[in-house]
C-alpha cells in the first residue's frame, strides 16, 4: 500500500472490523480528515503551495489492554498517512486486534518488547505513570514520544430529559467502564435521589457486563463498604448496587464535589452540581478529564472554566467519531514531518 489511494481503499475495505473501534467513515471522510490536519491530502504525495509532508517512521505503538480502542485507533491513523508501524500489545494479547493486523504489510505486532524496537522515530504510548516513565527511559533520546496517559470522563446534568438515565448507563457501562471515555461521576442539578433511582434501574437493565478480576471486584466491595460505613454514621449519601455481583454501583454523595476515578466496574458517584465549575471545586483530577457529557448540550459554555477537550450529549461519550482530537491533540499531524520550498 505505497500510495494514498491504496491505503484508503484498504481501510474502506476493513470498515466492518474497524468502525466499531474508530467510528464511521468512508473514502471521502478520510480525505476530509487529512485535509483538516494537513491542509491538503495531496501533500502526502506531491508539493502543494510550496509544502509537502512525509510519514514518520517507524512508529512504535504501545497500547493498553483495557479495551482494543487504542490499538485500532493508533494504527489506523498511522496506516492512513503511510507510516510503518510496530505495535506492542499487552502480554495477554488483544485477540480482536491481532486477528485483524496479522499479515498486513508494514505492520508488526509483538506481545514482548524486542531490543531492536528501542529507536523508532515516534512512539505513541498509552498507559499509566509507570508505563510512561519506563518508555521515557527505555527509548532512544531521539525518539519523539506522543503520550496518552490515564484519563477519565464525567457527566454534568443541568436538567433531566426522557431517556437520560438509559443514555448515561451506556456511557458508564459500555466496555466495562475500562476506557478513558467511561463516565465515572455525575454532577447533578436537581433531585439527585430520585435520579439515582432511575439510573440504578437503567444500569440493572443494561445488557452486557464484563467479568471483573479479583482486584477489580475487591476494589468495588471496599468502596461499597466504605459508603455503607459513612451512611451508618449519618453521611448525606445513599447506595444502590447489583445484588450478588459487582456489575454496577450508584452512590449518591451529597457532601462531595471532588472528581475521583473510583474503582471501576460500573461504579459511579452522583454529586451535587457546584455553583462554580472549576478546579477549585472539582479538584486536581479534573486536569485528566477526557470527555464531559453535558445535558442539555446548550449548557456547554458553563464548563468553560475547566475547558474539557471534548463535550458531548448523554449516550455519545463512547463514540467520539473519527475527527476526535484525543487529549486535545491533532493525531495525524504528529505522525508526519513537513517539508517546505522557498
Amino acid at each position: 500500500m505505497k500510495n494514498l489511494a491504496q491505503r484508503i481503499a484498504f481501510l474502506v475495505s476493513s470498515r466492518q472490523t474497524l468502525e466499531k473501534w474508530v467510528g464511521a467513515y468512508d473514502a471521502d471522510t478520510l480525505v476530509k480528515w487529512l485535509n483538516a490536519e494537513l491542509g491538503d491530502s495531496r501533500r502526502l504525495e506531491t508539493w502543494v503551495d510550496g509544502s509537502r509532508v512525509e510519514a514518520r517512521g517507524p512508529v512504535l505503538h504501545v497500547v493498553s489492554g483495557n479495551t482494543p480502542h487504542a490499538a485500532f485507533q493508533s494504527v489506523f491513523r498511522a496506516m492512513l498517512v503511510g507510516c510503518r508501524s510496530w505495535v506492542k500489545v499487552p502480554s495477554a494479547g488483544l485477540p480482536e486486534f491481532e486477528d485483524w493486523a496479522g499479515g498486513i504489510d508494514g505492520l508488526e505486532v509483538r506481545r514482548e518488547l524486542p531490543e531492536e524496537w528501542r529507536a523508532p522515530e515516534v512512539a505513541v504510548v498509552y498507559g499509566g505513570a509507570e508505563t510512561m516513565a519506563f518508555f521515557r527511559g527505555w527509548l532512544s533520546s531521539e525518539t519523539r514520544i506522543i503520550p496518552h496517559g490515564p484519563k477519565l470522563s464525567a457527566a454534568f446534568v443541568f436538567a433531566e430529559r426522557e431517556g437520560l438515565a438509559a443514555d448515561l448507563a451506556a456511557d458508564i457501562l459500555r466496555y466495562g467502564q475500562r476506557g478513558c471515555l467511561s463516565v465515572r461521576a455525575v454532577y447533578f442539578q436537581g433531585d439527585a435521589e430520585s435520579f439515582c433511582e432511575k439510573l440504578a434501574a437503567a444500569m440493572e437493565s443494561y445488557d452486557s457486563f464484563p467479568v471483573a478480576d479479583l482486584s477489580e471486584a475487591g476494589g468495588v466491595r471496599n468502596a461499597r463498604e466504605l459508603t455503607r460505613f459513612r451512611i451508618a454514621n449519618g453521611a448525606d449519601a445513599s447506595l444502590r448496587d447489583s445484588h450478588g455481583s459487582v456489575n454496577w454501583t450508584v452512590v449518591r454523595d451529597g457532601e462531595a464535589t471532588l472528581l475521583t476515578p473510583g474503582p471501576g466496574c460500573g461504579f459511579v458517584t452522583v454529586m451535587p452540581m457546584p455553583e462554580e465549575i472549576s478546579e477549585a471545586t472539582l479538584g486536581a483530577e479534573i486536569r485528566f478529564l477526557s470527555t464531559a457529557v453535558v445535558e442539555p448540550i446548550t449548557e456547554a459554555a458553563r464548563l468553560d472554566g475547566i475547558a474539557p477537550p471534548r463535550i458531548c450529549g448523554a449516550g455519545k461519550a463512547q463514540d467520539p467519531g473519527i475527527f476526535w482530537h484525543p487529549d486535545g491533540e491533532m493525531p495525524l499531524a504528529g505522525l508526519v514531518r513537513w517539508r517546505d520550498l522557498g
